[in-house]
């Protein structure tokens, strides 16, 4: 599935990605605010759902290869966690919903009803 229908359910602001990144491909999505749960993950394509803003969250997407970041809970993203989001090449997104309403619309996209 493209990025842009998942952007598109959870009304996200893109915060950090390339001008085509709606483009990219999304096969799994895990949902988590334990990094080391996400550090053992192995799934290529990968779209992190987190209400965590903390530079470790793309410190660790860029680890394992997270193609992108939705930070739920409409919280404030930092200049810095945004600047290593560039440097890493992870997109990151922000939605307003909560992580479980998240990740509901999410689940409704990829396995509609």
């Amino acid at each position: 599935m493209q990025l842009k229908k998942i952007q598109e359910v959870l009304e996200t602001d893109s915060l950090h990605g390339p001008v085509n990144c709606g483009e990219l491909e999304i096969d799994s999505v895990f949902t988590s605010d334990l990094l080391s749960d996400v550090l053992m993950c192995d799934l290529e394509n990968l779209l992190l759902i987190t209400s965590l803003t903390t530079e470790q969250v793309i410190r660790s997407a860029g680890i394992i290869g997270i193609t992108a970041v939705v930070v739920t809970n409409n919280k404030t993203i930092s200049r810095e966690m945004i600047a290593l989001a560039e440097e890493q090449d992870v997109v990151i997104l922000q939605s307003r919903f909560p992580t479980f309403e998240t990740c509901l619309r999410v689940g409704r996209v990829i396995k509609p009803e």
